[in-house]
């Protein structure tokens, strides 16, 4: 009886191991999609911003915000202009951006959505998210008493944030650019 039990089990744990190995053997391998180095991968030198858009749901003046990032991708050392101007050049990559979040009282902070696609592709290169903060309230010297200065430093703290939020989107769009911007694989079932 005692051997029957041990043979018995000893067949319960084979077939277990051949049920685990079998299974495993049909999946894919596993295989690294973002952060690949390769002397061949797709960079650009001219980035084109569409206009950026609002979905906060606050009063926000949005006027040069565009032409703030802009200034910011060219800071970063890549060939930037808006798509609306017309200055000839060729758009290797655009990228559409957008503040869908704007919070706090003092202190502000932004959160910026933004996709980059390549010229001529249909799904994002990169597709993610840049927060930024105003300066401390503390650092600004104004009168807080004074209706109108409370009102432009409300303006301000949010452009200031909205800034920084950019800034930080040019940074990660300049990583990823260095990198060599490897396709966008969709997960595997």
């Amino acid at each position: 009886m005692k051997t029957r039990i041990m043979v018995a089990g000893a067949g319960i744990v084979l077939a277990a191991a051949l049920l685990y190995f079998a299974r495993n053997a049909k999946q894919p391998p596993v295989r690294q999609t973002q952060g690949l180095i390769r002397p061949d991968a797709k960079t650009v030198a001219t980035v084109c911003v569409e206009k950026i858009q609002n979905l906060s749901h606050q009063p926000v003046d949005m006027d040069g915000v565009d032409d703030e990032l802009v200034a910011q991708l060219q800071k970063v050392g890549l060939q930037s202009h808006k798509v609306s101007d017309n200055t000839g050049k060729q758009c290797e990559a655009t990228v559409n951006a957008e503040l869908v979040e704007l919070s706090g009282r003092g202190r502000k902070t932004a959160r910026v959505d933004f996709r980059l696609t390549l010229a001529g592709e249909q799904p994002p290169r990169m597709s993610s998210s840049a927060e930024g903060k105003s300066a401390p309230e503390g650092s600004k010297f104004t009168m807080a008493f004074v209706a109108q200065k409370q009102k432009q430093e409300k303006t301000s703290a949010d452009r200031e944030a909205i800034f920084a939020a950019l800034q930080q989107q040019a940074i990660l769009i300049d990583a990823a650019n260095k990198r060599g911007l490897p396709p966008w694989l969709p997960a595997t079932k």
